[in-house]
């Protein structure tokens, strides 16, 4: 052995007997308790999140995680003594099993307010973090449904263990898109529309009818067009009713799957209006994000995913500002991980009539891009129903959007421009012409 190696080794074993003589641990047993610590403070934090949220399951079982990383460690125990005294807020907890004592409760509460045949409608997928459940079951309670979110449909197949006695279940199909998504190939895709249909056929089988909410025709970042077809074709097959929220659904999905209208109903997105704080105004709400104070600001607000087309209107932005020179736009959202929306975000960066915001966008957040904003831009080349543009028109904006499914049948021209889909010009010329619209007017 060379002599400097020799007496590197020599250094190192003479470091760590000095330690355990002096009572510290070696420098790799030290390192692995600061990355327990650190672990550890991870989920502590995520667990008080969960808890400022009124999600103490979730807490709990954060704090549960950090003790088994740092264990004695105080803070996991003061999360947990915390979650300990708080009582839940029901339907905030995430990937959550069905607990029969809360159907139990849930069918008790539609006894006590006069219904003599009390429903638990199971909604799935659930989006905890969206208004758009709380608005759609917003008169549920009232007429005799306790809207329940299903986060796992696995949960179907022990229904029968879990209600009970005197209600009855009311499935409520909502998104589609986990059926398909993450499988491998067009073959698992397949073995999961297969198992799925199952497993809506069992439901079927123990009385329990089928509704479908249609929320697009299909995926936007559909990866498996075929069973993406098939799963929405066997919902179809199997759902006693069918809630569209653009009149043109069954006309535009058509192509592809068949929507029988004998069982259909049609009731269009709700109004966003009070779904979101708003209790800033322009002045303050601009300093806050950081956009000028003199801009013609546009909005892009909503997650960046290629069907969305940022880069289509960058290029439209561009166009536009050589007659509109104060234009800027503010773009927030969350970005999905395709090629092409990180290509958008690279280009946006460069662009200094852009700020980009490129991120999970809290709800108490939102009001701050639209109150700071002059107009709202949907640049969509593809879509049936937006709930963006369903808060662009709750804070006030006028929109400029595709005349497309649910988009067309809700704007008129006091509120909006439209541009024809998939042109930069007719997009750009669109941005120009909202000064033209009147703010009153669109206000009322």
């Amino acid at each position: 052995m060379p002599p400097a190696t020799s007496a590197t080794v020599v250094g190192k074993v003479s470091r760590a007997l000095g330690s355990l003589l002096r009572g510290r641990s070696p420098l790799a047993e030290r390192e692995r308790r600061r990355a327990a610590s650190a672990e550890a403070r991870l989920f502590v934090e995520r667990g008080r999140a969960a808890l400022a949220r009124g999600d103490v399951a979730t807490a709990a079982a954060e704090a549960e995680a950090a003790e088994q990383v740092a264990p004695g460690s105080p803070g996991p125990a003061a999360l947990r003594l915390a979650a300990s005294r708080s009582a839940p807020i029901r339907g905030r907890g995430r990937d959550r099993a069905l607990v029969k004592a809360d159907l139990d409760d849930a069918a008790a509460r539609l006894a006590t307010l006069g219904h003599a045949d009390p429903v638990l409608l199971l909604y799935h997928q659930p989006s905890p973090e969206s208004p758009f459940h709380v608005l759609q079951y917003r008169r549920a309670w009232a007429n005799g449904l306790a809207p329940l979110p299903l986060f796992d449909l696995a949960d179907l197949d022990r229904i029968g263990e879990l209600v009970p006695a005197g209600a009855r279940v009311v499935l409520h199909l909502q998104w589609l898109n986990r059926v398909t998504a993450g499988a491998a190939d067009e073959a698992e895709a397949a073995e999961r529309v297969a198992a799925f249909g199952a497993r809506l056929d069992r439901a079927r089988v123990n009385g329990i009818p089928i509704v479908w909410t249609v929320h697009n025709v299909l995926p936007h970042d559909s990866g498996f067009e075929a069973a993406d077809t098939s799963v929405r074709q066997a919902v179809v097959d199997r759902a006693a009713l069918i809630h569209v929220m653009a009149a043109a659904t069954p006309e535009l999905a058509a192509p592809l799957y068949t929507i029988p209208p004998e069982r259909t109903i049609h009731v269009p997105l709700p109004s966003f209006r009070g779904a979101y704080a708003d209790i800033v105004d322009r002045e303050a709400a601009r300093y806050a994000i950081g956009v000028p104070a003199d801009a013609r600001l546009l909005a892009m607000v909503g997650g960046l995913r290629p069907n969305k087309g940022l880069g289509f209107l960058l290029d439209a932005l561009d166009m536009a500002a050589v007659e509109d020179p104060q234009l800027h736009l503010v773009v927030a959202g969350n970005p999905s991980r395709a090629t092409s929306v990180d290509d958008d975000l690279r280009r946006a960066t460069a662009n200094p009539r852009v700020t980009l915001h490129a991120r999970k966008i809290e709800a108490e957040d939102l009001g701050l891009y639209l109150r700071a904003s002059d107009v709202a831009v949907l640049p969509y080349a593809v879509t049936l129903n937006s709930a963006a543009l369903m808060t662009a028109l709750a804070f006030d904006l006028p929109v400029v959007c595709p005349p497309l499914g649910g988009i067309a049948e809700t704007v008129n021209r006091d509120v909006a421009v439209t541009f024809t889909p998939g042109d930069v010009a007719s997009l750009a010329a669109a941005i120009v012409a909202t000064r033209g619209l009147d703010p009153a007017t669109v206000r009322a």
